[in-house]
């Protein structure tokens, strides 16, 4: 009896640990089910979610892309500030933008999510500052042992002289100095303001002609230099310093009426063109067309006279240019761009009529003077055409007419 007993007992105890087992088994099931129900729905299985580390991918990504973008930004803004874009925007001109910007990439993750921590936005905003500051506080001490550098070396027709854009440290003296071919004609002190100063110089302190020739060959050098506490900076600025216009030409086209049994001319149709023509330029005309060498356009400032001599009355022209834009006067409407190419002399499809200027047959001289304002004065007599009006309206068969050509 007492072994049965003993059975009995031991397989009671041996049922309440399965059942002590069991219950501890859907204890800790229940657990993990109720940890699991926190994790947000489908956070889990987003790449953005990684599991064991806590980082948020997107997030990192943003962050690493500004921090990156905002070093770049500092570089070019502090240390290659000089650069000048357009106009007058240099890339100094992008700090406060660039800093802004990647401050809100940095943060774009939750700006994406409209999840605003207004304590994070302000400690990252703190962070970019500080850095910002520290970057400054280098480039000014490394600015500070360096020299005034020149930006830009522009033509301003307006008031014909050169402007000039400087850059270097806040408070630095410096002295300008504008050479012709090597020689100083124009001296100017000044002081940095800020990080940057700006001078006008009149073309009359130091004109020495055209920088080139219309081969391109140089023939005055032109240079500004600058010299400060830090070193020198130099840059020519031959390419905009080609002003005086040394040759001109005259092209006609025949005007004329055959709608009848006989030929009647008209007048002419009269264009010009203007530039740098030595050496090189030449005037010629065959078969009732130009067949010249002409010019090399060029942007300045000048007054013009053209007479047509050679028949019974003598027509003048009169007109003016702005930086190559021609007028017969201020206030009337352009005639032309002079600094590009051919330019009519006439308005609105007009023309030269033939009781204004003509006599017979012969050579006519379109005697072209121009009055540069910086340079000498030009008298051009090349222009010389021959006419044959008589002698074609005279003969019915216009086989045999002869165009205009060259004297």
């Amino acid at each position: 009896m007492s072994g049965l007993l003993d059975k009995a007992n031991k397989v009671a105890g041996d049922s309440e640990e399965v059942k002590a087992v069991e219950a501890k088994t859907v204890e800790t099931k229940a657990v993990k089910t109720k940890n699991e129900d926190k994790v947000p729905t489908g956070f889990a299985d987003s790449p953005e979610f990684q599991p064991g580390n806590g980082l948020n991918i997107t997030a990192l990504k943003f962050q690493i892309g500004a921090v990156v973008g905002f070093m770049i930004t500092m570089i070019l803004v502090f240390f290659i500030d000089t650069v000048v874009l357009f106009g007058d925007i240099t890339l100094d001109d992008f700090f406060v933008p660039g800093v802004i910007v990647w401050w809100l990439v940095f943060n774009g993750d939750d700006l994406r999510q409209q999840e605003f921590d207004w304590k994070k936005l302000g400690i990252t905003a703190g962070c970019f500052l500080v850095v910002t500051g520290m970057i400054a506080g280098v480039a000014i001490f490394s600015a500070a042992s360096s020299g005034v550098t020149i930006g830009e070396v522009e033509f301003d027709g307006e008031s014909d002289a050169i402007d000039l854009k400087l850059y270097g440290p806040k408070g630095m003296d410096y002295t300008i100095e504008v050479l012709v071919d090597g020689d100083v004609e124009y001296s100017e002190d000044g002081t940095i303001s800020i990080d940057k100063a700006s001078h006008e110089i009149s073309l009359d302190e130091f004109w020495a002609g055209n920088a080139h020739n219309m081969a391109g060959k140089n023939l005055v050098e032109y240079e500004v230099k600058v010299t400060s506490g830090g070193g020198e900076d130099s840059m020519t600025f031959n390419e905009i310093m080609d002003r005086e216009v040394d040759t001109a030409h005259v092209k006609v086209l025949e005007k004329y009426d055959n709608t009848g049994e006989d030929k009647y001319y008209l007048g002419i149709y009269v264009s010009m063109i203007v530039g740098v023509g030595e050496p090189g330029a030449s005037f010629d005309f065959d078969n009732g067309v130009y067949t010249g060498t002409p010019p090399q356009p060029i942007e300045s400032d000048w007054d013009a006279t053209v007479r047509v001599l050679g028949g019974d009355k003598i027509h003048t022209y009169t007109f003016s240019a702005d930086e190559g834009e021609g007028r017969e006067n201020p206030g009337a409407p352009i005639l032309g761009e002079f600094n590009f190419d051919w330019v009519s002399l006439h308005l609105n499809g007009e023309y030269l009529e033939k009781g204004d200027f003509y006599g017979s047959d012969g050579c006519y001289t379109f005697e072209i003077t121009i009055d540069n304002e910086y340079g000498e004065q030009l008298v051009s007599t090349d222009s010389q055409i021959r006419f044959y009006w008589d002698a074609n309206e005279a003969d019915p068969d216009t086989k045999d007419d002869q165009p205009a050509e060259a004297c």
